[in-house]
């Protein structure tokens, strides 16, 4: 623990997440802050899945963070656009040839990234929902890839593991093709049984594992534009494009803003809609996963804060509501150090 805060400074930010832990019958939960490059506050609690002879979470359990990968998605695509290979604005009829170029229309890179498109693409077709850049939807993570491996011949996993996992020297971080004793297993509330979820090593499939040590060095990354103890791993361009306001300006002021897939804190955002807490300064940005996992950075506190758990289907089958509590988590972060 850092000296400069109080032994029981995180107390109820941890009482909180394993009541939330219980209360989404998850097996395991985990939280790591960090404030000015430094771990203050860890903190482990449970096992890999609820059968005998569980392993027990520790610092390097490996959870599945779902919609979490999508910001790494992101950071290999701000590294083309970095390199000239794209273009945030080039539309994705000059380079999804096999849709329909008329519903695609002027659809661009930026679109994407901001998940603003219109566009639903099912069973090899394209659909427009609603108009260019008025509205939000789902991530769209693997036709990014499948964009960048169209320009660059290199997957996602291919670009990140040369540019920033292997530099670092992350051994828990990864898209998981076979079991192995650090994986955290699925609580998947519609089934009777713990799930690993496997695929293949792409990039641009719901297989991303990582501890929650990792995560937090990936937000600390972000936060600190590249550098790590005075090495530069990428240009600070990049992180720039990825963490600012990128949405066009015909969103509706009252909808979320988006990064590269990072959620950003507005201050024109209404509160019903934004998963980032009241408390979190403009200009903290988020993502959120389908089990609990998420990853804030808090530029104004110098500061990142993750939350591991593995409960899936919590609303469908209990009722639980993820806004509410990813908006809490945020909030009695910043109570945290404020009260410290």
């Amino acid at each position: 623990m850092n000296k400069t805060f109080k032994k029981d400074a995180f107390k109820n930010l941890t009482r909180y997440i394993e009541k939330v832990r219980r209360d989404t019958k998850a097996s395991g939960s985990t939280v790591v802050i960090m404030k000015d490059n430094k771990i203050v506050h860890e903190w482990y609690s449970g096992e890999h899945h609820f059968e005998q002879g569980a392993k027990k979470i520790n610092y390097d359990s490996r959870f599945n963070v779902y919609s979490v990968r999508v910001t790494y998605v992101g950071l290999a695509i701000a590294i083309a656009i970095n390199e000239g290979i794209l273009n945030l604005d080039d539309r994705l009829s000059d380079y999804i040839k096999e849709y329909n170029k008329e519903t695609l229309g002027e659809t661009t890179i930026r679109h994407l990234l901001t998940r603003c498109t219109g566009l639903k693409f099912k069973n090899g077709n394209v659909y427009r929902t609603f108009n260019l850049g008025t509205d939000i939807e789902g991530k769209k993570p693997e036709i990014l890839a499948e964009i960048l491996y169209k320009v660059t011949g290199k997957t996602v996993n291919d670009i990140l593991s040369k540019r920033v996992f292997n530099p670092l020297n992350w051994t828990n971080t990864g898209w998981v093709t076979e079991g192995d004793n650090n994986l955290v297993c699925d609580i998947d509330l519609s089934k009777s049984y713990p799930i690993l979820r496997l695929g293949s090593n792409i990039g641009d499939e719901r297989n991303l594992y990582v501890s929650a040590r990792e995560l937090a060095y990936w937000g600390n990354l972000h936060l600190n534009k590249g550098v790590l103890e005075g090495r530069s791993i990428l240009p600070q361009e990049i992180f720039e494009l990825t963490t600012s306001v990128q949405s066009p300006n015909s969103l509706p002021h009252q909808l979320p803003k988006f990064g590269f897939l990072w959620w950003v804190k507005d201050g024109d955002v209404s509160v019903s809609y934004n998963e980032l807490g009241s408390e979190l300064p403009d200009g903290s940005y988020q993502i959120l996963g389908a089990s609990g996992c998420s990853c804030t950075v808090i530029p104004e506190y110098n500061a990142v804060a993750v939350r591991m758990s593995n409960s899936l289907n919590a609303y469908e089958n209990l009722g639980f509501d993820y806004i509410k509590d990813i908006q809490m988590f945020g909030n009695l972060v910043i109570s945290s150090f404020k009260n410290s």
